[in-house]
């Protein structure tokens, strides 16, 4: 063998035995492979963060596995490694189902994933992790407007309210018989506003509890989406779009696959009609968009459950390519919600993009928050006025599809921004 080809073989096989090519997990995203390398902690030590390979970020793991399975029950997947100690439900689908795969210890996870990779009918197999959540509810120190907390907010009426004629709709419904799941971080559901909302299901998908109020004085961007949505037309503070809707309320403040996939399952199961997502993560996982696509195309009896992400505050352009750098704002089969001023020009922090469905005011409007009232602003607060509008909309006719909502909204938008030129003209 020549000289030359030694020493490349040598140099080869340096780089192998090098961290370099170390993977500790890899698994499947899109049909791309990625590695999970856990973060050292000093003098050999390893914790449970790890640094995804090709991102610029870091995840945190459990003992569990996220198992993409047709034709098995809890059982025949716990009988197929001696180390599974348990199996979960967390998504069922026609065509397949989700379900957590609880180990034995976390550092059995690459060789139990191995196995499953392995085994015919199961599609996909992901390590259960947890990233960085994004709140979608804009930093108005970042765009020059102010966000300030009231003790009793004019009654002067939201703009939103004008801009999708909501009053209008308001003399025939108020979006009794249709229910609107939120997932959020936290719930004030004994706020005087909301104390005549129709609660027909609570659950902390986190703590595996049916107490959804907020843990700390942090926990108010649940609270915000739903006074938006359900706040009672009393006289005071402010007036929720679809006040005798339902409420199913759903508290998942992190980013943990397992508890973001039971969360829409009871979404599911509770029959929503609305599934309200005022966030989206860093990094989209294959496991959320399948599910979307399950409540998009076959919830409401095949009309389509309309689930509303909010596009994100960051002022850059989303694409509908699923990959690395896409999140939920990339679904095709969600309603994506961006923010504008009200009278149709964008928000330069609203991100946009063909992904983007439809742009709403999103300048600060009043809103609940525990114990009294404050401001909402950015793509969180439109998206919550989407999915008040879609309520709307269902109450007055249930047979309405996701398409023809979506539909309805960009035409009421189109006449809303008709409007104001006419309003700027004839000043």
């Amino acid at each position: 063998m020549p000289a030359f080809i030694k020493r490349l073989f040598w140099f080869l096989s340096l780089l192998w035995s090098s961290n370099a090519f170390a993977c500790d997990i890899p698994f499947q995203n899109f049909n791309k492979t990625y590695c999970l390398t856990p973060i050292a902690t000093g003098a050999n030590q390893r914790s449970d963060v790890y640094q995804v390979s090709g991102k610029s970020l870091q995840v945190s793991l459990n003992n569990r596995l996220i198992v993409r399975a047709s034709g098995f029950t809890k059982l025949s997947l716990q009988a197929l490694d001696s180390r599974i100690a348990s199996v979960s439900e967390l998504y069922l689908m026609p065509e397949a189902s989700y379900y957590s795969v609880t180990l034995h210890a976390r550092d059995q996870l690459p060789g139990v994933l191995k196995v499953l990779n392995n085994t015919p009918d199961i599609s996909l197999v992901q390590p259960d992790i947890l990233q960085l959540s994004v709140r979608t509810n804009v930093d108005l120190t970042e765009t020059g407007l102010t966000d300030t907390e009231d003790r009793q907010p004019t009654r002067n009426p939201a703009p939103y309210l004008s801009q999708l004629d909501i009053p209008a709709l308001w003399q025939t419904t108020k979006g009794r018989d249709v229910k609107v799941a939120v997932i959020d971080d936290g719930f004030a559901l004994s706020h005087e506003e909301l104390r005549f909302t129709d609660v027909v299901f609570s659950y902390d998908a986190e703590r595996r509890v049916q107490d959804v109020s907020p843990k700390s004085e942090l926990d108010i961007h649940g609270t915000k989406v739903i006074g938006t949505i359900f706040a009672a037309h009393d006289g005071r503070g402010i007036d929720g779009i679809a006040p005798e809707a339902s409420l199913i309320a759903i508290r998942q403040p992190s980013t943990w696959t397992s508890s973001t996939l039971l969360s829409f399952y009871l979404s599911k199961l509770s029959d929503a009609d609305i599934v309200n997502a005022s966030w989206n993560s860093q990094w989209l996982l294959e496991p959320l968009a399948d599910i979307v696509t399950d409540l998009a195309r076959n919830g409401r009896g095949g009309k389509g459950t309309a689930v509303v992400f909010s596009a994100g505050n960051n002022g850059t352009e989303q694409t509908s390519l699923l990959g690395i750098h896409s999140n939920e704002a990339s679904l095709l089969d969600a309603v994506v919600i961006g923010s504008d001023d009200g009278i149709g020009h964008r928000m330069r922090f609203s991100n946009y993009g063909s992904s983007v469905d439809a742009y709403i005011y999103g300048k600060p409007a009043p809103a609940l928050v525990s114990g009294g009232y404050g401001r909402f602003s950015g793509t969180s607060l439109s998206t919550a006025v989407a999915s008040g509008y879609f309520a709307l909309l269902l109450s007055n006719n249930p047979s309405l599809t996701l398409d023809q909502l979506v539909v309805q909204l960009s035409a009421q938008l189109h006449i809303a921004k008709l409007r104001s030129s006419e309003v700027r003209k004839e000043r």
